[in-house]
């Protein structure tokens, strides 16, 4: 094994059944949120420092049984392909699966021998007879084999190992006295495990490390994250609901949003809520509610304010229309403005009062960039927020993202100016990871300056409502043992 470090994703007990109307908290009818709840792990994983495999332990559907299981299992395999790209995934079918080749084939996965980052995995598919499971002869010589190597082993299976699960229902292997020598005698650095929904470990015994995850599918909706390096194991359990009280989500999209998939500003404030939000501002791109798409993405608006200034194309009023019957004490309604090359900001005076906040953003640069050095691009760029922040909005966006865009490196000189700009201004600093470089040193010169810090989600897609994960690791490792709240800014 290498020393480099191995990050493995791991979950289980997905319970998926997309004709189930148990939507959010899955039961015993099944769980039909199961592919955005993957979706949703992946994702979290990804923002907070990535990760090399994917392992899935077994109950990706509540019942394997039934006519849609295929199409079912072919949901869930094009999310993990589309959120983990070339990752290796190692999967584990559970007794809900039913049919083990079918849950293989949905994702081109197989059992076996893996071998990642010079880590051996052996995953096994256990074969269930009714409740019970046992584990074979071929599978425990496949063990030996593979332990005769010198190489440390993590094993894979649907069924808990360690410690023993009191229980009439066969949570166990009918041979599991047996599997423990083996992994003894094999030298199992870890044993991984789903099943028990109630999860447990990690824990020691006879040199091995025995876990078994929690369901995916039962709220708070645990999974976990493996770290390997030589010898040495990492475990660190974490759960998509959220356990800080009184957080806000001030930047979700809408039904409105040209760059939204499949959203609705009514189910954005059901995800909010269920995961743990204080509260949540629906904020739509103003020029997104004046201007024609093309207009918008081609940043003509801002090279040609008569663009959004015109009321030809504007869908402000059907907005104003479906914001007005959400908004409540937990829900506040944002506009998210630019400005233009004229100086103004694309918001008319009459439309202000549909906003309870404003939030600022630079997605574009008003002058043309082409030919500056980065020391003349970051005037440019401190010169649009200095117009921008004079207007008084509350948030400013996604702060050093439009470097990103324009794939030109963010000059450290604009952190502290920048900063300055949103104390004098009481403007909050976003935190933002769509797409969004967060830098420490920008988000630091902040702190000190007393500059609050907003979470913005940038909901364009349901599985990022109310995903605040990222955000509040990245807040805490600025703020060391402080209490973050005092450091939020949240609408009145």
């Amino acid at each position: 094994m290498t020393n480099a470090v191995l990050r493995v994703v791991v979950l289980s007990d997905v319970h998926y059944a997309s004709s189930s109307a148990v939507t959010m908290t899955g039961g015993d009818g099944g769980c039909a949120m199961g592919v955005e709840l993957v979706r949703r792990v992946l994702e979290d994983a990804r923002l907070r420092g990535g990760f090399d495999a994917v392992a899935i332990l077994g109950d990706l559907l509540n019942d394997g049984t039934r006519p849609e299981s295929a199409a079912d299992l072919a949901a869930l395999a094009a999310t993990v392909k589309e959120a983990a790209g070339d990752k290796s995934v190692l999967l584990v079918p559970g007794n809900h699966d039913f049919y083990p080749d079918m849950v293989y084939q949905a994702f081109a996965a197989k059992p076996g021998v893996h071998e990642i980052k010079g880590c051996a995995f052996l995953v096994l598919a256990d074969r269930f007879a009714g409740d019970f499971c046992t584990r074979s002869q071929a599978d425990r010589q496949q063990l030996a084999d593979l332990a005769a190597s010198g190489r440390p082993v993590v094993v894979l299976q649907h069924n808990p190992i360690y410690p023993p699960v009191e229980s009439e229902y066969p949570y166990m292997h009918t041979n599991n006295a047996d599997i423990l020598r083996d992994y003894a005698q094999a030298k199992v650095l870890a044993s991984l495990s789903g099943h028990n929904h109630a999860g447990a470990g990690p824990i020691e015994h006879d040199g091995a490390t025995y876990i078994t995850l929690p369901a995916l599918a039962r709220p708070p909706h645990g999974y976990a994250m493996l770290e390997i390096q030589g010898p040495e194991l990492r475990w660190e359990k974490r759960a998509l609901k959220l356990d800080e009280p009184g957080l806000w989500d001030c930047h979700a999209h809408t039904q409105f949003a040209y760059c939204g998939e499949g959203i609705s500003g009514q189910e954005v404030i059901e995800r909010a809520r269920y995961f743990g939000l204080a509260g949540v501002c629906l904020t739509e791109h103003a020029p997104q509610l004046y201007c024609v798409k093309e207009d918008f993405w081609s940043g003509r608006h801002i090279k040609e304010p008569e663009l959004w200034r015109s009321s030809q194309h504007s869908r402000m009023a059907e907005f104003r229309a479906a914001m007005a019957g959400l908004r409540c004490p937990t829900v506040r309604i944002g506009l998210e403005v630019e400005v233009d090359k004229d100086g103004g900001v694309t918001l008319h005076d009459e439309d202000r009062d549909v906003a309870d906040i404003l939030v600022g953003a630079v997605h574009w640069l008003p002058q043309e960039t082409a030919g500056l050095t980065d020391e003349q691009v970051g005037s440019a760029f401190l010169h649009a927020n200095e117009q921008l922040l004079g207007y008084g909005v509350n948030i400013l966006a996604h702060p050093l993202r439009v470097f990103s865009w324009m794939n030109r490196p963010c000059p450290s000189a604009v952190h502290r100016p920048l900063a300055k700009l949103l104390a004098e201004t009481h403007t909050a600093a976003e935190i933002n990871f769509h797409k969004n470089p967060n830098d420490p040193a920008f988000f630091h010169a902040c702190l000190d300056q007393g500059v609050k810090i907003s979470l913005g989600s940038d909901t364009h897609q349901l599985f990022q409502a109310g995903a605040l994960w990222p955000h509040v690791e990245f807040l805490r490792s600025l703020a060391g043992p402080s209490d973050i709240l005092p450091l939020l800014y949240r609408p009145q």
